[in-house]
């Protein structure tokens, strides 16, 4: 019975370091390590700091994913991923500015990624920061998008400032890169519609996107969102009922010919 029981309290306290001091178990198994050993062994030990960031992050310890993340930097320092997942949890926290510093690490190693662009400048829009927040919306819309998923970030940044004829653009070329992406045909739909309701949405539109007839555009976006994940049916039928065709007009020149007529726009 000894001999069973040694094992089974060793793997209790093992699992126990791994739960609640995981940097510290990492750092005592290479400190045992041989220095080739070490080395070799060093994607195996990144594998298990992942495996526990996501243990940890199911239990909530979100200050415990921040340190595993901080611990694989140290080793990893040119990985742009690991800055931009521990500033993933900076924020959870509620580390706002520590956030923001991450996310300038994985900046550096990744100067064109929408994505990191995005969260830095709605954080710093956040802290008032808004010199900083609008110099790196800037540099969003110098980036010219490579991804579908870049183009939907980039839609992102351009709808954050009501600039709904750039984020119609982007989640245009996003969609026909990956048209699965029931998201983005959602936001399209929502894009379209704000074109066909402010009147000012479209005023920079060229004379094809003024004569477009968008309100087809913008239905079938909705049904499109919906075949591709249903649960959101509901939403999207509350959407589309108070855009009917009665009130809603076809086109952006049909909307700035009413308001024109009423003397809204001048």
């Amino acid at each position: 019975m000894r001999l069973i029981t040694i094992p089974i309290i060793i793997l209790i306290i093992f699992i126990l370091f791994a739960l609640f001091t995981p940097v510290l178990l990492l750092e005592g198994i290479e400190n045992i390590l041989p220095g080739d050993v070490k080395q070799n062994t060093a994607e195996i030990r990144q594998n298990a700091a992942n495996l526990m960031i996501d243990i940890s992050s199911l239990l909530g310890r979100f200050d415990t994913c921040v340190d595993l993340y901080t611990y694989l930097i140290e080793r990893f320092p040119d990985s742009a991923e690991f800055y931009g997942k521990k500033a993933l949890y900076l924020h959870k926290l509620g580390r706002l500015d520590e956030a923001v510093t991450a996310l300038d690490g994985a900046i550096v190693r990744d100067p064109e990624n929408i994505e990191y662009l995005l969260r830095k400048a709605r954080l710093t829009k956040a802290l008032y920061r808004n010199d900083e927040s609008n110099q790196t919306y800037q540099q969003i819309d110098q980036i010219t998008p490579k991804t579908a998923l870049n183009y939907a970030y980039s839609g992102d940044a351009a709808l954050d400032r009501s600039k709904y004829i750039q984020a119609f653009d982007r989640y245009t070329k996003s969609l026909a890169l990956d048209p699965s992406n029931s998201l983005i045909w959602e936001k399209r739909g929502d894009v379209i519609f704000a074109l066909l309701t402010i009147p000012t949405a479209g005023l920079d539109a060229d004379e094809e996107l003024r004569n477009k007839d968008l309100y087809t555009e913008g239905i079938k976006s909705y049904e499109n969102a919906v075949r591709l994940k249903p649960d959101r049916i509901a939403d999207i039928t509350q959407k589309m009922s108070k855009r009917s065709d009665l009130f809603v007009p076809k086109s952006i020149a049909e909307l700035e010919s009413r308001y024109t007529r009423y003397r809204y726009l001048g």
